[in-house]
């Protein structure tokens, strides 16, 4: 048995003005994926349902057949499971971002902070209000992670990305415990607007990090293990993606780190990506690969930079993986989008998006990959759990056993 899904996070796009009302994936150059969609099956699908965060761990579980929506449980409970951080069944794991505050307003919700920026920072917070209740813990990205022991995770927490401008209260916390939870983050702002590294910051013209914003609260999910489910099979996946390598470690799949793609240099990233992926097909039985260049392109508001990461996926990447994976004559394939990356704002956009599968399921009419492809005469497959059913011969959508 050899099954691969191809997680192609953030590719699909949206008609855009800058590429002459072509999306990312219609205007780039994708010979090898053209010619690999008239033996295959394009398809049109959703991946996130609806009240479901647009986000790239979502997706995959559905994708992977589980019901999204019965197993999410938050975000921060996934980035929290990701980092290796241990989670009990009744804590509330939060995501945690700083942001930059007069004390009435917030003045910014990107901070470029250093390592050492944030470690001091962190280790403050930690040593002055952790607590039996709380605790602070730090990652090796911009958004880090507040454990509340024993917390309460319904409450309504808004995404900092939007509140630019917005008087802080507002826009805090509201349901269960909302109070605790209001004082810790007011506490956190006496400390840190003193901090030394602020007082720095400011003295240079930054924005001082003064602000924890905690969101996205999430508890312990309880997947059904999916290598049980797919009959004991090795399930392997290749992410650096935090969130995603959480939702693999609850699902019984065993993550990888893969070797850095940079986007400055994206032809030696994807050789260098497509050689660890080869080498660890024959060990497994389910391979997934999360390929994120298409998003970090678009959260730089960078369309032509997108199609290229798009190109040089076909181009590098996709004919020497495809060698190896159709080496044995058992396989089956499925690529997917995982969501929508507006590359000209940077946002992730719910919606259908397309999928190929391979070998191909019943008569083929599209020779190009593509949303228009995909939507005008791809297969519709109302949910990407579906998909699931195809790859494994498994039954869904996985629910509660």
């Amino acid at each position: 048995m050899k099954r691969v899904v191809v997680l192609w996070d953030g590719a699909a796009d949206e008609p855009l003005e800058a590429l002459g009302g072509k999306t990312p994936l219609e205007a780039a150059d994708l010979v090898s994926l053209h010619k690999l969609t008239k033996d295959g099956t394009l398809g049109w699908t959703r991946t996130i349902l609806d009240g479901l965060p647009v986000q790239p761990e979502v997706a995959a579980m559905e994708t992977l057949g589980y019901d999204s929506p019965l197993f999410y449980t938050g975000r921060g409970a996934f980035r929290a499971l990701g980092a290796d951080v241990p989670l009990g069944l009744r804590d509330v794991a939060f995501t945690l971002a700083f942001l930059s505050t007069d004390g009435e307003r917030i003045l910014e919700t990107e901070i470029e902070l250093s390592p050492d920026e944030v470690r001091a920072m962190m280790e403050l917070l930690q040593e002055r209000l952790g607590d039996n209740r709380w605790r602070f813990v730090t990652l090796k990205a911009q958004r880090h992670v507040l454990l509340w022991h024993e917390g309460f995770a319904r409450l309504h927490c808004e995404p900092p990305d939007d509140l630019k401008g917005e008087p802080i209260e507002a826009h805090l916390p509201k349901g269960d415990n909302e109070a605790i939870v209001k004082q810790l983050i007011y506490d956190a702002l006496e400390l840190l607007d003193k901090h030394e590294i602020n007082r720095k910051r400011i003295d240079e013209g930054k924005p001082s990090a003064n602000l924890i914003w905690i969101y996205e609260p999430g508890m312990m999910p309880k997947l059904p293990s999916l290598r049980l489910i797919a009959g004991m099979i090795r399930a392997d996946a290749v992410t650096d993606h935090i969130p995603m390598r959480g939702l693999c470690i609850v699902a019984g799949i065993r993550p990888h780190r893969p070797p850095a793609v940079d986007l400055d240099n994206l032809s030696e990233g994807y050789e260098r990506l497509v050689n660890f992926v080869n080498d660890l097909l024959p060990d497994t039985d389910l391979l997934i690969v999360h390929i994120r260049e298409a998003d970090k392109a678009s959260h730089r508001r960078d369309p032509e930079l997108k199609v290229f990461a798009l190109q040089r996926f076909a181009e590098i990447f996709l004919p020497k993986f495809l060698d190896a994976v159709q080496a044995y004559d058992d396989a089956r394939m499925l690529l997917i989008c995982t969501h929508r990356t507006n590359s000209v704002t940077g946002r992730h956009v719910s919606g259908e998006v397309p999928f190929l599968f391979l070998p191909c399921r019943g008569i083929s009419r599209a020779d190009e990959f593509h949303e228009e492809a995909a939507r005008t005469v791809g297969v519709k497959v109302d949910r990407a759990c579906e998909l699931a059913r195809w790859l494994l011969d498994i039954q869904v959508p996985i629910g509660l056993t």
